[in-house]
């Protein structure tokens, strides 16, 4: 009898230890899942000599793709995309959230300035639909498509990342390296 109880008790401790280790692989699962940022676009800029107010923007994709360079005026950036969020649930089974980066412009911070100063707006790709699987118009996992926007002050010898989160963007600066090509004033 003594035998059994130790079997009994070695078998328990063993599943709850198997029990425990599988509990912490899925909550770090299902962390990483919902809290995952995924790089889409860079941008430095530059401040020609006789740029009469505008700065350069250098604005990479994906990979490192060379989206372009553009002239914008203000003293912040935006870049605007059309988003679809999933539902959490579907996030869990790694279908991420889907964008299209839209439009990137200059920024003034007074709404004073933005109304009566000069500004440009680029478009980024075609203005197309994500593309989605529907069942009778309906996604069943699809939460909500919405559009969403960052911006940030223009800040010379920095980079800034753009990162896609499961609900929409965020922005990370980033040192340039300096050496005697990089250097602005």
């Amino acid at each position: 009898m003594r035998r059994f109880l130790m079997r009994i008790s070695f078998g328990l401790i063993l599943a709850s230890l198997v029990l425990n280790a599988v509990l912490v692989v899925l909550f770090s699962w299902t962390y990483t899942a919902l809290t995952q940022e995924t790089l889409v676009a860079t941008v430095y800029f530059t401040k020609p000599y006789d740029s009469s107010g505008f700065h350069i923007a250098h604005l990479n994709g994906e990979n490192g793709k060379v989206v372009g360079d553009f002239k914008i005026y203000g003293e912040q950036w935006r870049i605007d995309a059309k988003f679809m969020k999933m539902k959490y649930w579907s996030t869990l089974l790694k279908l991420d959230s889907r964008y299209v980066l839209e439009r990137f412009e200059g920024r003034y911070k007074k709404s004073e300035d933005q109304n009566t100063q000069q500004k440009l707006s680029h478009d980024l790709g075609e203005n197309t639909l994500l593309d989605r699987f529907t069942l009778l118009g309906w996604n069943p996992f699809v939460d909500i498509e919405y559009g969403s926007s960052v911006y940030q002050e223009i800040t010379l010898n920095q980079r800034f990342e753009i990162y896609k989160t499961p609900t929409g963007f965020v922005i990370r600066r980033v040192p340039l390296a300096v050496d005697a090509h990089t250097i602005q004033k």
